[in-house]
């Protein structure tokens, strides 16, 4: 063992059917300074639990394969003990092979990235990072974790106040493979605004280079709180992705279909509490669905709450791909400021000529004390638009009986490390 690394063997993954992060199995104790044999002659099955402490300057180089039926975990002996300061990091890769219980904090990122799974049917649970930053957090970009793969989980973890360039969640893509990583349940606490204006993305899914291709990834039932880092607080760069059941609340950000087509966004909260810059979700790219949300309290971010945007006739891969085929149905929209849908955004710029052609705006509601200009950009020459069944109340008097059928926020007890929600505010 050298200090500052350690490379192990690991096998295992209760990913299924809550295994890890459910009962807690018997289990092996190893000290770090020994996990490295432990994990290299562990079989599936094994159960390795990491005592206590505060371990400096360590980065682990994990990798193992356990099997659906017996994965090997590999956790804290008790979870939020095992701490990881200074410049520390875990790459780990393999198959089925879950991490538990463990907390970065008080140090930063040896190189690029804190938590990098790589491999297939990873999963990390139960895990805190928090103000894990660089001393001048400008002076180097690092993201908090990075999926590399397929059918990764991360879940039940919080990130909080990461103030360091660069993205805190990505999935990087390989060309033309889907990922089928799932993101649920996780806190997402305090991102502040990034210096540079760009590239400051609390959830990036995949990138310009590979978004003609599907990732069916999963962003569901997380809790974005203040992630104020630019204009995407979640930018998604691929297709068939969706984003489900998610409470973006008081974000000076939004969501983003960047790149990518057929992807899905039903069910989510995007509260402003009319914070200055809270946005909601803008829409690129074709047979996108957007269903059963709710915008409530938003100031503009982004020129309205659901921002449709004007596309490009020949974009490159990093453009401006016209929105096209889209379904906007069953929204509730109150109480926010500028438009509630604009369906010319920035036309004219950057050789943005094409307008949206084939949305249809279905059994939305609409609400605001001031009426006028609730939807904007709808007289647009050669926009094709379909508005049906819609119902607009004025003053922000909505009916119970069609607020009641939205899902209440969720609150840092829905999601996040358990062992960590009474330290947030």
């Amino acid at each position: 063992m050298r200090p500052g690394h350690f490379s192990s063997q690991l096998a295992g993954l209760a990913f299924l059917a809550g295994a890890a992060f459910g009962g807690r199995a018997a289990a092996v104790e190893v000290g770090v300074d020994a996990i490295e044999q432990a994990l290299a002659s562990a079989t599936p099955g094994t159960v390795l639990e990491i005592p206590g402490g505060v371990y400096s300057n360590l980065e682990l180089e994990l990798e193992g394969h356990g099997t659906a039926d017996a994965p090997i975990v590999v956790r804290a002996h008790a979870p939020g003990t095992v701490v990881f300061s200074g410049k520390s990091g875990i790459e780990l890769k393999g198959a089925y092979v879950v991490l538990e219980g463990l907390w970065f904090r008080d140090g930063e990122a040896p190189e690029k990235t804190v938590i990098d799974l790589d491999g297939d049917h990873l999963r990390l649970t139960n895990t805190v990072i928090s103000d894990f930053n660089p001393v001048d957090p400008e002076s180097r970009e690092d993201k908090w974790v990075a999926l590399r793969g397929q059918f990764h989980q991360v879940d039940h973890c919080t990130f909080r106040n990461k103030t360091s360039k660069s993205v805190t969640l990505t999935v990087w893509r390989k060309p033309g493979e889907p990922d089928h990583d799932v993101i649920e349940y996780n806190h997402f606490h305090t991102r502040p605004r990034g210096a540079e204006g760009n590239g400051y993305e609390t959830i990036r899914i995949g990138t310009s280079e590979e978004s003609d291709s599907d990732s069916l990834t999963s962003v569901r039932h997380n809790l974005f709180e203040a992630c104020d880092g630019e204009m995407e607080a979640v930018s998604v760069k691929a297709g068939r992705c969706v984003i489900e059941g998610n409470t973006f609340k008081k974000c000076a950000g939004t969501l983003s279909l960047r790149h990518g087509n057929g992807s899905r966004v039903t069910g989510n909260l995007f509260a402003g509490m009319n914070k200055k810059a809270t946005g909601g979700l803008r829409v690129y790219g074709a047979n996108h669905l957007v269903t059963g949300n709710l915008f409530i309290g938003l100031t503009g971010r982004g020129e309205a709450a659901l921002a449709i945007q004007s596309g490009q006739e020949t974009p490159k891969k990093s453009g401006y791909q016209p929105v096209e085929n889209l379904l906007v149905e069953g929204n509730l929209f109150a109480a926010n400021q500028g438009p509630a849908v604009k369906l010319d955004v920035e036309f004219g710029n950057d050789r943005r000529t094409v307008l949206p052609r084939a949305v249809v705006v279905r059994k939305n509601t609409f609400s605001a004390t001031d009426l006028q200009g609730l939807i904007s950009g709808g007289e647009r020459v050669g926009l094709e638009l379909t508005m049906d069944r819609n119902q607009v109340f004025a003053g922000n008097q909505i009916p119970k009986d069609i607020t009641s059928k939205f899902p209440p926020p969720l609150t840092k007890a829905d999601v996040g490390a358990d062992w960590y929600r009474d330290q947030l505010p």
